[in-house]
């Protein structure tokens, strides 16, 4: 896998400028991520909110070396699937005034009641009622993000089954687990812009 053309930008500005100048022309880039603040390299999750305000989305990630973690970008299509993780980090850029024409050309059916969670998870939640009243008490966006994690491979039974018994399980000891809120991003308003 070739990690070309990547960037040699280092910071959220940066990427967001090229992103700017190349979101209608180019079909791909890399940039250099880290998953943890680190000087001179944009974070991951900078990085994926700034492709959602162009309509690009991150795809493939590649170790490039032992300390060099590359991340593809592209456009998104028109009708791709998103995710509800996704969606909650295009309604808090829209807040905060990031989002651009290109970013909302791609977007899906952003209404709340868009989601509705599948029948058989809804049947197994209320199976068990000490479950159910946990499951209830969750914030609206962990239950949105976590269920769409699960009824996104509906089309794989066995992959959904274990992802459900997880969900049922962590809900019965009424344990939120798994990446839902970007690092608390996603619970304030706040945006974290590096300095150049």
């Amino acid at each position: 896998m070739n990690a070309h053309p990547l960037l040699t930008v280092t910071t959220r500005e940066a990427l967001r400028a090229w992103l700017q100048q190349h979101c209608r022309t180019e079909t791909c880039c890399w940039v250099l991520v880290s998953m943890k603040p680190t000087p001179d390299t944009i974070l991951y999750l900078d990085a994926v909110e700034e492709a959602l305000c162009y309509g690009w989305i991150d795809g493939t990630k590649k170790k490039i070396s032992e300390t060099a973690l590359a991340q593809r970008l592209s456009p998104r299509s028109k009708n791709s699937s998103w995710t509800e993780l996704n969606k909650e980090r295009v309604r808090r850029l829209e807040k905060l005034g990031l989002m651009t024409d290109a970013g909302r050309d791609v977007l899906p059916d952003m209404r709340p009641e868009a989601f509705t969670i599948d029948e058989d998870i809804q049947r197994r939640l209320k199976e068990d009622m000490q479950v159910y009243t946990n499951f209830m008490a969750f914030p609206d966006l962990y239950k949105r993000v976590r269920i769409d994690t699960i009824q996104s491979y509906k089309h794989q039974p066995e992959l959904f089954e274990r992802r459900l018994d997880k969900f049922i399980t962590n809900t019965r000891d009424n344990r939120m687990y798994g990446q839902w809120h970007d690092d608390g991003r996603l619970l304030g308003d706040e945006v974290t812009l590096s300095t150049p």
